[in-house]
């Protein structure tokens, strides 16, 4: 069985709308999946606030539409301090916290085991069985973690996270100061000379154009700042695509990576993208 297709070990979590505590009856409303060896962590939430009426008449129809949004915020601002499993334990006791905060109202289920080829298809077959009453999901919109997991399957597929030149998360401290949280998803330097490492620096980073303007800034800097003045380097943004005329919060960000010379790869491409860096690999 190849890494492509090996079923990796999850945890998911079930989120459930408990309006009366001593009743004890609950709607599942979300799911938060986990999956510690392809260092993702997604949720899920119901769009279909006519049945959680249905339900519940008295509910708080604002408070379950900011769920989604809450969740992947917590989830990119938490990234880069939770890795591997640990990410698991921190998940557990942030969702006990949220239960608390919300009177039990929101609950969630202890984790349960499952095996994944893809965690981004297992979310939605998990909503899809656990969550939603039309057994099908709603359209995910692309996030930072979600468009990192197609680039990482990508590579993945052209074979070179296993080369030995090829790394991930790199550390930024490395150029900017000691204790910088911040790391770069991938980075290679191509061989000028077989065998030899000494090609200047390419960078890889996931981000979405419409959702992660603050992240762009911070890329922009550390790049321009801290990397090229102690090297030359590339840094490449794989976004979810090249924004349209009406798209401002896109375009904005668009002009600031563009303005530090970052390039952009949308991921209609990052399959061909993928091998350009199999080719610059020499493999």
């Amino acid at each position: 069985m190849t890494e492509k297709t090996k079923l990796k070990p999850c945890a998911f979590f079930l989120v459930r709308y408990v309006p009366d505590v001593v009743r004890d009856e609950g709607l599942n409303i979300g799911v938060f999946l986990h999956s510690p060896e392809e260092e993702y962590l997604d949720c899920m939430f119901t769009d279909d606030f006519r049945r959680i009426k249905r339900f519940h008449p008295q509910a708080d129809l604002e408070l379950l539409k900011e769920l989604q949004f809450h969740f992947e915020q917590e989830i990119k601002e938490n990234e880069q301090e939770i890795k591997g499993k640990e990410k698991e334990t921190q998940l557990e006791e942030y969702l006990r916290e949220m239960q608390e905060t919300y009177s039990n109202m929101i609950q969630v289920t202890a984790p349960h085991t499952c095996l994944a080829r893809d965690p981004q298809a297992e979310i939605q077959d998990l909503f899809a069985r656990y969550v939603s009453s039309s057994r099908t999901a709603p359209l995910l919109q692309d996030t930072r973690m979600r468009i990192k997991q197609r680039l990482s399957h990508a590579l993945e597929g052209a074979g070179v996270l296993d080369n030995p030149l090829f790394e991930s998360r790199i550390p930024a401290g490395q150029w900017t100061y000691e204790g910088d949280p911040f790391s770069f998803d991938y980075g290679y330097r191509p061989p000028l000379v077989a065998g030899k490492p000494n090609g200047h620096i390419k960078l890889i980073h996931a981000l979405s154009l419409k959702r992660d303007k603050d992240l762009a800034y911070k890329m922009a800097h550390t790049l321009q700042q801290y990397v090229r003045r102690k090297e030359l380097a590339e840094l490449t943004a794989v976004v979810e695509g090249l924004p349209g005329p009406t798209d401002e919060t896109a375009l904005h960000s668009q002009r600031i990576l563009e303005d530090a010379q970052i390039d952009l790869q949308p991921l209609a491409g990052v399959v061909e993208f993928a091998q350009s860096v199999r080719r610059d690999l020499q493999m």
